[in-house]
């Protein structure tokens, strides 16, 4: 399964971003920013190491990790949380805590996109980047 999430990808479509931004505490400048930008992801696979490195205008971040191991990760707004991922079949979903707040993130891979769903205390948001 690994082989073909490998790849770069641009954001197409997104529903409920800024709701989501808000839930999570992220301000209103930062949510701007991130509303108007058209995020690129890339993703690699070296062993049993998974990279995401997204890129915006603002800021490029790579998170490095193993599948169902925790690791610290730096959220694109520079807050520091806890994370882990795991992975069944085409599907990934991360698990992102940071004090009381827990947010999950449910990666679904087809041939040609990624479809994102984020959740936060009841708000969800959908993004679709597709393959380029």
């Amino acid at each position: 399964m690994a082989a073909s999430i490998v790849g770069k990808y641009k954001l197409k479509s997104s529903e409920n971003f800024d709701a989501f931004l808000k839930e999570i505490g992220v301000g209103l400048v930062t949510r701007k920013l991130a509303n108007a930008a058209s995020p690129s992801l890339e993703i690699t696979v070296d062993g049993e190491y998974t990279s995401l490195k997204a890129v915006a205008p603002f800021k490029t971040q790579t998170t490095r990790f193993k599948l169902g191991e925790e690791f610290d990760e730096e959220r694109m707004d520079g807050k520091k949380v806890k994370s882990v991922v795991t992975a069944e079949g085409n599907v990934y979903t991360q698990i992102q805590k940071d004090n009381d707040l827990e947010i999950k993130y449910i990666r679904e891979f087809t041939d040609d996109e990624i479809k994102v769903t984020s959740l936060c205390n009841g708000v969800s948001c959908l993004r679709v980047y597709g393959r380029v």
